[in-house]
This record gives structure tokens, sequence and C-alpha cells, in this order.
């Protein structure tokens, strides 16, 4: 559906919280997993939602979400802050689960049938409550590093495996979700931000996943050294990280790794180079494919994005010889002489 093996979404949970209530799970509530051909170990699983709220049932039953088979178990009614987390999600929800990896227990390679294409279709999220470097999840052969207290989805359909190869449990919050418009739209903008920050990555300029204050110039993202912060839970429109790496690519590259924070108030260059980011902006959302409004959303450019967008569909890139003076890109008259596409086109992605 959305063509990535796994997506980080936008929103996460306290990690230490989850992690208190594994406490509140009896013994007799973890219960071996059903499929003993697909791990080695301990694989073991406590239901919080289940058909009828029957703590013993512990495997998922497709379609049953749609025919409201689904009831919160016991063990869900005595774990407060795990029965929030479930109500945040703004989705039915079938199959509610705590997943336990004991110490050097593997998950052997396997595709799970999610019901895609029917009407019994389901999501699954995963979210690590108890989690550590010595855990390796791996979906369609590469590595998902997994923190706890964040929100992941994966498809599962494809082959996934897990190895803990660590001293402790792996534990996972693991649901099955109904796929409308709120799961899709947040799934949506988590893929937006994985393309992007690898886009970003090929081309040189680092990105790196960490919490931000709220007071940055664009809510979630940062300029650090040349590279860009970004927080996903404060992080608004994936598009800023864009018009902040165009600001980033613009400078010649000895300055570069000086720029921090909000460069627009310690640029002597500022409004020439906030013209050149722009362009270079539109330039990288049409190469790795993403909408003019991806960048130039209604909450920015001081209301001005429509016209941006207007100009860019007629042709009219204003600012374009600057760009072409940097030495990033052609116009159509020196890209023909050149013989190389012309802008949008891009010679080069970071100024020289």
């Amino acid at each position: 559906m959305f063509h990535l093996h796994a997506i980080r979404l936008p929103f996460g949970f306290d990690a230490q919280l989850m992690l208190a209530e594994l406490a509140a799970v009896h013994s007799d509530e973890w219960i071996g997993h059903y499929k003993n051909e697909e791990y080695d170990g301990d694989w073991a699983v406590a239901a919080l939602r289940s058909v009828g709220g029957h703590p013993a049932v512990v495997h998922s039953v497709p379609g049953a979400r749609l025919e409201g088979f689904y009831k919160n178990t016991p063990l869900l009614e005595r774990c407060t802050y795990l029965k929030s987390v479930i109500a945040e999600f703004g989705c039915a929800i079938g199959a509610a689960r705590l997943m336990r990896l004991g110490p050097g227990a593997r998950i052997l390679e396997h595709c799970d049938d999610m019901g895609a294409g029917t009407r019994h279709a389901e999501l699954r999220i995963h979210i690590p409550v108890q989690t550590g470097p010595g855990v390796e999840f791996w979906v369609d052969h590469q590595l998902v590093p997994m923190r706890a207290g964040e929100t992941w989805y994966a498809d599962f359909s494809l082959p996934h495996r897990v190895d803990n190869n660590s001293g402790a449990d792996r534990v996972h919050l693991v649901l099955d979700c109904e796929p409308n418009e709120w799961l899709l739209t947040r799934i949506s903008k988590g893929a937006e931000l994985v393309r992007i920050t690898s886009f970003l990555q090929k081309i040189g300029i680092d990105c790196a996943t960490v919490a931000l204050p709220e007071n940055t110039f664009l809510p979630g993202v940062d300029i650090h050294n040349g590279g860009i912060l970004i927080d996903p839970e404060r992080l608004q429109h994936p598009g800023d990280i864009l018009h902040e790496a165009g600001h980033i690519a613009v400078v010649p590259a000895q300055e570069r790794a000086t720029l921090s924070g909000n460069v627009g108030e310690t640029d002597p260059n500022a409004m020439g180079n906030e013209i050149a980011a722009i362009l270079w902006s539109y330039a990288a959302l049409r190469a790795i494919g993403l909408p003019a409004e991806t960048v130039f959303h209604e909450n920015g450019y001081k209301g001005q994005s429509d016209w941006h967008i207007q100009n860019f569909k007629s042709g009219n890139y204003i600012g374009l010889p600057l760009l072409e003076w940097m030495g990033l890109c052609a116009g159509q008259a020196k890209a023909d002489a050149a013989g190389v596409a012309p802008f949008p086109a891009m010679t080069s992605w970071l100024r020289a």
C-alpha cells in the first residue's frame, strides 16, 4: 500500500508508564504463541483485547473486529495507561496483545495474512514497551530500529523475523487496526518523512531523530551544525524539513557546518538564500515525487503557498538566475546549450 517496509508514525507514548504496567500481568496470563513452527525459545502473548474478552484467546480472528466480537480482557482493565494508549487510536481495534520474546529467542522469518484487499483488511501496529540494542527486527530483509515508546506500522505481509540477542525480555504492544482515514493519514505522513529523510541522507545532508523543545522556528524541525534534527511527535508538516534543507544546501560548502537554529536571523544573505531555498525545495519534492502541497502547505509562507504553487505550475521560477549562479541548476536556455535537463532538474544538490 505505501511501498515502504516499515514506517514510524508521528506520535508515541510514555515507555516507562507502559513498562510499569507489565507488573500487572500475572504469570498465567502469558500464553505461549500458538504458531510453534514460527519461533525458537520463549514467545508468549498476553491478551488485552480478544474475542469475547477471554484472556486465553491470544490469536487474532480476521473480520471479528468488524462484527464487534472483540472486548477488553480483565488484564487491560487493570492496565489504565495501556488502556489510554489504545484509546488514543482513532480507529477500530481488534486484537490487542502484549507479545514477549525471551532472551535468546527468535521469531523465524514468515509472512502474515492481514486480509489485504478484503473487508477484513487490518494494519498491524507495534509499540515497543521493553527493548534494547540486542533486539533485531527485520522486515523485508531490512533492519527496523524500533525504540521503546515509538509507534510503528510495518507491512507484515512481507517476510519478517525478530532476533532477541539481549539478556532481557523484548515486549511489544501489538494492535490490529482498521485502515480508516485517521490511521492512513498518519501512516502517509510517516511515509513522507521516510522518503524525505532518505533523500536528504543520500545527497549528503544528515538527519537525526531527537526530542526537540517547543520553540524551534518550525515545529519539530531544527538546523544543527549543518544537519537537520527532527522530532516526529512535534513535526506538523514533513515538507518543512525540505525547506530547512534548502537553506543548508544553498550556502557555500565552507559555511554549511556553521549553520544552526533559525538561519534567517543570522544569515547576511537571508533574502537571497530564502528565495534560493524555496526553489531548491520545489526541485527536491519533484525529485522525490511528492506534491507541491507537501512543502507549500496552507500553514506556511505567510499565506502565499498557493501563489508559489501557481508560479511553479506556470514555469515562473522567481529567482532562478540566483540558483544558476550558485551552480546548482540550469534554466532552459543554458540547459539547451549544455545538453542537460533544465530546472526543476538539478545539476548539483549542494553548493560548492
